[in-house]
């Protein structure tokens, strides 16, 4: 996923107490909003972000308010920090702890392969290089039954090896350590005896699950983040609370915000922090609309992430890519394709026409922002085709060179025997098929009919093609919610607190004891409330709710099923839940297969805190302008308005372009626009 579009949304509590600010830090531009006690803006600016201190953009856009809005606010914060960070892999002096034996199990990795076919394929390079891998002696069964007890001697010696070797921190992940911790819990003790200060992860407090190349990797990412999160909050923390900022808040990857000391206990929360923002505004947006199923589009300056939300609530994973590295962390499933505003276009050796992945990013950017980028991008594809006007484009704060865009896609368009203006069309069609792809993958893939679902789409360039990308897909309807390229920072707002707690609890359903899995989701709960509480998070209001991930045995992955009855759940229950999840998905179930339960989760939440969205401020007098664009090929008349000159109920057929301060939609021909109640503009089919 990489650099992002960042944003910084600011809303008053409706207690009128506090101000809420909402800050997604990436690697194009800071955004700042106001918002008044009726969602209207009050006050925007829009800064270059500094990708390498990203603190640094979003204190710039503080300085910008009035005091007055500053003091004592509460600071809500998303970031790619942790996704970028592992990316660039600098300075990754870690550590790694095994039980003796286990010592390439970060070079081993999996059998599997992510190019079947491509003969020069190597695996993902570890973030710990073998030479500091140590190990120790000791050794658990499945069961957490001691068979060979610890030796702190090969302790204190593998941490003295690491230590001389110049590791930063350090990783320890032992053999089933998931069924009991106590080994590696006393590893922590002794390296804070012997080497205060020391950073150390421990796998039973990162990812307490099975699958122990997973969880070293998890592990090891743990304890490369810790740091690097730790000093970033740090830092951020010193420098709102210089602006008179009273709280700082984070979001996670789950969707849900913590406490910004919770956040940096949790590094591996924040790896999808951005992205989930996005999808917890998108489900506030479409809510506000009535409806409950649908697919997000937040299309920034590097990519596209989408997701699915079925009945009000995102789909979620446990297991991700990062880096090409498994990770084990709950968190909302959200497919990424290297197809942004900033995604570099070119010809590769074939003679074809190609978008992304790599990107401009914010330096030098797109060739039209005119700062000294030369490769074109599917910004500068777009303003060829006139769909982005140099007077307009971000409310008029920035410039659009076009003819430096047209002039850098000409040598492409020769190559392809195309015209500019045809290369142009070319890269926007590409670029849509590239999201829709994404898209199938994350709903027809797995079961969901994508065509009675609704478009949300977001982001400074995801309104631009949400149509084409609609129309790719077969769904008939798009919402596009005011002021689309903040609607991450609207999630940041709406967000309530949420945590996430597991264990690996192996076992056949057909055996489980007539309480079911009550002792382990009453050790989960506990654990969770031990944790939350010395974190200084409130509980009173906190809701506990459980889950299973759970195969048919002999499968090699798992399922996620809501527990139905919470402590109360039977067997059967169980079992049905299971059945109905399993052919959902795959479209049948084995009702006489055995059945596992695999692995017990427990979500904790807190209410998400009131909030009136942002409207648009409508003023039907502003003047609509008539101006040709590009589209099958040729050149034809296209209305150009603000979105301000839209007025409730009112209809646009295309083509139509319908500009605001944040992001630019594009109706093509056979398609029209109107803006509901909430002043959502909604795009469909004529």
């Amino acid at each position: 996923m990489g650099h992002r579009t960042s944003q910084l949304l600011i809303a008053r509590d409706q207690q009128g107490e506090r101000m809420r600010i909402g800050v997604e830090c990436g690697g194009t531009f800071t955004d700042l909003v106001v918002l008044d006690d009726e969602g209207l803006l009050r006050a925007t600016d829009k800064v270059f972000s500094t990708p390498s201190h990203p603190d640094q953009a979003v204190t710039s856009a503080l300085r910008g308010l009035p005091a007055e809005l500053r003091d004592e606010a509460v600071l809500l914060h998303g970031s790619t920090v942790a996704t970028n960070a592992l990316i660039e892999r600098r300075d990754a002096r870690v550590g790694l702890i095994v039980t003796r034996g286990f010592r390439d199990v970060l070079e081993l990795q999996r059998q599997d392969r992510s190019t079947m076919y491509d003969l020069t394929y190597r695996k993902p390079a570890p973030l710990v290089p073998r030479e500091w891998v140590a190990e120790v002696t000791e050794r658990l069964d499945r069961n957490g039954s001691v068979l060979t007890p610890l030796d702190d001697d090969t302790v204190r010696a593998a941490l003295t090896q690491l230590v001389d070797q110049g590791v930063a921190a350090v990783a320890v992940s032992l053999l089933h350590s998931y069924a009991d911790p106590a080994h590696e819990q006393r590893i922590a003790e002794l390296a804070a005896e012997e080497f205060p200060g020391l950073v150390v992860s421990l796998s039973s407090a990162c990812a307490r699950e099975f699958r122990e190349y997973e969880r070293t990797t998890t592990t090891t990412i743990d304890a490369f983040l810790r740091p690097r999160i730790h000093q970033y909050l740090s830092d951020l923390e010193k420098s709102a609370h210089g602006l008179g900022i009273g709280e700082l808040h984070v979001m996670q990857s789950n969707g849900g915000m913590v406490p910004a000391r919770a956040a940096a206990s949790a590094p591996l929360s924040m790896l999808r922090s951005g992205p989930a923002a996005g999808v917890a505004g998108a489900i506030a947006v479409a809510q506000n609309a009535g409806v409950s199923d649908i697919v997000t589009m937040d299309m920034g300056g590097t990519s596209t992430d989408v997701a699915v939300v079925h009945d009000g609530r995102p789909e979620l994973t446990t297991e991700v890519s990062a880096d090409g590295l498994p990770v084990r962390v709950p968190m909302v499933d959200i497919t990424a394709v290297g197809a942004g505003g900033g995604s570099l276009v070119d010809v590769d050796s074939g003679g074809l026409l190609t978008v992304g992945p790599r990107s401009a990013g914010a330096a030098p950017g797109p060739v039209c922002y005119g700062k000294g980028g030369t490769q074109p991008t599917v910004t500068d594809a777009n303003a060829v085709r006139g769909l982005l006007r140099p007077e307009t484009f971000l409310g008029g704060r920035h410039t659009l060179h076009t003819e430096a865009a047209r002039e850098a896609l000409r040598p492409l368009a020769e190559r392809l025997g195309r015209s500019v203006e045809q290369t142009a069309e070319d890269v926007y069609q590409l670029t849509s098929i590239a999201m829709a792809g994404a898209i199938r993958v994350t709903t027809t893939e797995r079961g969901y009919d994508v065509k009675s679902y609704t478009l949300v789409a977001y982001g400074g360039a995801g309104p631009l093609h949400a149509a084409s990308v609609a129309e790719e897909l077969g769904m008939s309807r798009v919402i596009i919610p005011p002021h689309a390229g903040l609607a991450s920072a609207y999630g940041l707002l709406t967000a309530g607190f949420r945590r996430e707690f597991s264990q690996t609890f192996l076992t056949d359903v057909a055996s489980l004891p007539a309480d079911c899995l009550t002792p382990v989701m009453n050790r989960l709960r506990a654990t969770a409330r031990e944790q939350l509480e010395a974190q200084r998070v409130p509980l009173d209001d906190a809701d506990f709710s459980f889950s299973a991930d759970m195969r048919y045995q002999g499968q090699g992955f798992e399922m996620h099923v809501a527990l139905p009855d919470g402590t109360g759940t039977t067997a059967d229950r169980l079992l049905e839940s299971f059945h109905e999840v399993h052919a959902r998905r795959y479209g049948h179930a084995e009702s006489t297969r055995s059945v596992q339960v695999v692995t017990v989760r427990l979500a904790v939440t807190r209410p998400r805190p009131p909030l009136v969205l942002p409207r648009v401020d409508i003023d039907p007098e502003l003047a609509v302008h008539t101006e040709p664009i590009i589209e099958n090929g040729t050149a034809i008349d296209a209305v150009f308005r603000s979105r301000r000159s839209l007025d409730v109920g009112t209809k646009q057929r295309g083509p139509a372009v319908i500009e605001d301060g944040t992001s630019t939609t594009f109706v093509p021909s056979g398609w029209f626009a109107h803006v509901d109640e909430h002043t959502n503009l909604i795009l469909e089919r004529s």
